[in-house]
């Protein structure tokens, strides 16, 4: 009997050590969403695939460590319940965000018209449009 005490303390440790890892996660998760959505409020979204991608990773990374601590949770209500709300938190920022890329998108779809006007009105410049044959290339391959 003696043995299982120690057994508990530990279990109790590691479940303790394991809800600060995933804080720990999740603040760090939380601080690449503030970056990325100043970026974007900045004018700054040319890399926001490579963005998407790491923060998909990062989330990933966060869904292990939430299964671990809800299986680990059954002693520690407490601590689920704090984890819930640092995922409701993590996931409210997500949808900010979505709805910033939503909004930017929307944005560059109104200006495509007039791109796709200005290209036309390039295109009306160009001397050799059907008047007269293209050059053609002549290659070394036989």
């Amino acid at each position: 009997m003696k043995m299982s005490v120690p057994a508990e303390l530990m279990d109790v440790s590691a479940n303790l050590g394991l809800f600060e890892d995933f804080a720990r996660a999740a603040d760090d998760f939380f601080a690449m969403q503030q970056a990325h959505q100043a970026a974007f409020l900045a004018g700054n979204s040319k890399e926001h695939f490579s963005w998407r991608q790491s923060r998909e990773q990062a989330f990933r990374g966060l869904a292990r460590m939430l299964d671990r601590v809800v299986a680990c949770g059954e002693d520690n209500k407490e601590s689920v319940i704090r984890v819930q709300e640092i995922m409701v938190k993590l996931l409210a920022e997500e949808d900010m965000l979505q709805k910033l890329v939503l909004a930017r998108q929307l944005e560059i779809q109104g200006q495509l018209p007039a791109m796709r006007k200005g290209k036309e009105a390039l295109q009306g410049y160009n001397i050799n449009k059907g008047l007269v044959p293209r050059p053609r290339y002549l290659s070394n391959r036989m």
